[in-house]
């Protein structure tokens, strides 16, 4: 995978949760993300060494250096650039928080196919 300055998101933007979230992160530091929507019909995960179901499943982010981080590794990863939420990242690894908050992910990806979704013309 070729190296880019940028950390790549892939968020379902038809999910509402997913999308206002991410696009919050993009507009407070729009120089460090790019969004890859997932539900454009165009999108083909295989391009970036993924599979269709591990990104329907779980949250993806592919690093500058093209590392794959996953769920809270990639919600972690997204904190530690952005200095308004750093602290964010340093309490998610603190022992028991950590547990927690895989937890708390896992929830919310099993519920999240569930979830309202965001109407498009």
């Amino acid at each position: 995978m070729a190296a880019t300055s940028k950390s790549k998101i892939f968020v379902d933007g038809n999910c509402i949760v997913c999308d206002m979230k991410i696009s919050h992160y993009k507009k407070i530091a729009p120089d460090l993300f790019d969004i890859v929507d997932i539900s454009n019909p165009s999108f083909d995960a295989t391009k970036f060494g993924l599979t269709p179901d591990a990104v329907q499943r779980h949250m993806h982010l592919q690093t500058p250096d093209g590392k794959i981080l996953i769920g809270v590794k990639a919600f972690a990863h997204i904190w530690s650039l952005i200095p308004k939420y750093q602290w964010a990242s340093k309490v998610i690894h603190k022992p028991g928080i950590y547990q927690l908050a895989l937890l708390g992910y896992e929830v919310f990806a099993r519920i999240r196919p569930i979830l309202p979704k965001r109407q498009r013309l």
